[in-house]
């Protein structure tokens, strides 16, 4: 079984959010970022890179050792 993490750093905070689904952990990040936005009464793109979202993305299986994100074989 895979488990995605999705997460953004900002100069003050992180955030991140996990899903067995890739698309739902960015998308959970995204909300994340938009309730920061609206508590701390950001400028509303104040995360965004021109066309990115500035979120990465890291993908994990289950049970599996890691060093460094990667699995280790």
């Amino acid at each position: 079984m895979k488990i995605y993490r999705a997460y953004y750093d900002s100069r003050n905070f992180s955030f991140e959010a996990y899903s067995q689904e890739e698309a739902l952990a960015r998308f959970n990040v995204l909300v994340a970022l938009r309730k920061h936005t609206k508590q701390y009464k950001c400028e509303p793109d104040w995360f965004m890179f021109g066309e990115e979202d500035g979120i990465e993305v890291d993908e994990y299986e289950l049970n599996k050792p890691y060093r460094d994100r990667s699995i280790i074989k």
